[in-house]
């Protein structure tokens, strides 16, 4: 570990990154590895207190492995299916419509009903039809055209989701919101006979419970301590590019205050959830290993499932061709790489990535929250793991790279070597 421990020392120390907490553990036990670098913040005035692993991080997207499996425990107590059509709990979906563009006379937006039903499975797999509006020109039009703003600039989690289509489901591959894709599956366990808890109320007694998870919350301005152990926010210098990631990958590091919206009352399903990574590990432990502490192992199969129909995979692939989507979708594999989306919020490997960069086996479940936290889980080869930090935009190359060098360094010790990629 001395080789891993001196390049990620070496990357906070010149603050190429501003600190970071790496989790990891085997399927059996046998590996269990947890550290932490540099500095919790960079904010002037401040004397620099170091990184700890007990320091809390914005998780965002990394939310919806926990939203996924709250869902998939609902399907096991048989309140709803993968494959109905979800408008039985969400009747606000029953009238919606595609937008087809704009009348170039009038203006104004041209919506058809749709002729598919939107199932449980689209939402879980962004195959639904929506997606997040601030990314589509069409759906930013569409919101200009009602006086409304694009984006998380809208306070309400509810009014967020109000959108159109893009496409009829199931036809297509498109990241969507956490709002429309978890948030209403949220709503699916609050509509059901299940419970009438919150989502925070209903994680904490059947999830972080049995897995013995203390440090998490969709509310952090509620529980002092752990906003006392937040890791502040760092942003690189020089912007985004069109693809919403870094523009200058060296570009300098600064202090930058927090975006997240937890005051609004609500529970963000897909990107809400505040907590430490090795919290995060105890889940993605779970779901490797099977353990059945908060899933049944046909349950567990389905979250590893590749989700997606030829038509909506082969959109996918596509953006796979192309380095900056790729770099968005299916963090360090190479570029064409076979993939599709699991239930469990994250891609799935189709086939064996080796080399220097990534070890995973096919069937490998991986994706990342908006902070470059980034996660994977192999459930062949028995091994997870977890790379947080506190940084944006989202898919730094530095941290992507000290990510592969991470999870390269955790297989290697693994299987007994002890290489790790320079």
């Amino acid at each position: 570990m001395d080789q891993l421990e001196e390049i990620i020392r070496s990357a906070t120390q010149a603050v190429d990154v501003p600190g970071v907490v790496l989790a990891a553990s085997s399927a059996t036990g046998g590996l269990y590895y947890e550290k932490a670098f540099g500095v919790r913040s960079l904010k002037e005035g401040q004397t620099p207190e170091p990184m700890t692993v007990n320091n809390v991080f914005y998780l965002a997207s990394c939310t919806k492995v926990f939203t996924a499996v709250a869902i998939m425990q609902c399907v096991e107590q048989g309140l709803f299916t993968l494959d109905e059509d979800v408008t039985r709990l969400l009747p606000e979906l029953e009238d919606i419509e595609i937008l087809k563009g704009f009348d170039e006379g009038t203006g104004k937006p041209i919506l058809v009903k749709a002729t598919k039903t939107i199932t449980l499975r689209h939402l879980l797999s962004h195959t639904s039809g929506f997606q997040y509006d601030h990314l589509n020109p069409d759906l930013i039009r569409w919101r200009k055209s009602r006086g409304e703003p694009a984006g998380l600039s809208i306070k309400s989690l509810h009014h967020r989701c109000l959108t159109p289509l893009v496409f009829e489901p199931g036809e297509k591959y498109l990241y969507s919101s956490e709002i429309t894709k978890f948030v209403r599956c949220y709503l699916l366990i609050r509509n059901s006979s299940a419970t009438s808890l919150n989502l925070e109320e209903y994680m904490k007694a059947f999830i972080w419970k049995p897995l013995g998870i203390t440090s998490m919350t969709f509310h952090p301005e509620k529980h002092p301590e752990i906003m006392s152990s937040l890791a502040d926010l760092s942003t690189r210098v020089g912007g985004k590019n069109k693809f919403g990631t870094v523009k200058d990958p060296f570009g300098q590091i600064i202090w930058k205050k927090h975006f997240w919206q937890s005051k609004d009352n609500d529970y963000s399903g897909g990107a809400g959830l505040f907590g430490r990574a090795t919290d995060f590990i105890k889940l993605l432990h779970s779901i490797t290993a099977g353990d059945g502490k908060v899933l049944r192992q046909d349950s567990i199969d389905e979250l590893f499932r590749p989700q997606m129909s030829d038509s909506s995979r082969k959109h996918l692939q596509e953006l796979t061709k192309m380095k900056g989507s790729n770099d968005m979708a299916s963090i360090s594999m190479p570029m064409g790489s076979q993939i599709s989306f699991g239930l469990g919020g994250g891609m799935i490997c189709l086939e064996d990535v080796g080399g220097l960069r990534v070890s995973r086996r096919a069937g490998t479940m991986f994706w990342k929250g908006v902070p470059n936290h980034y996660w994977w889980a192999d459930r062949t080869s028995g091994l997870c793991g977890v790379y947080a930090s506190s940084l944006v935009p989202t898919t730094d190359l530095v941290s992507i790279a000290l990510n592969e060098t991470f999870e390269l360094a955790m297989y290697n010790r693994l299987s007994g070597e002890s290489r790790v990629r320079l």
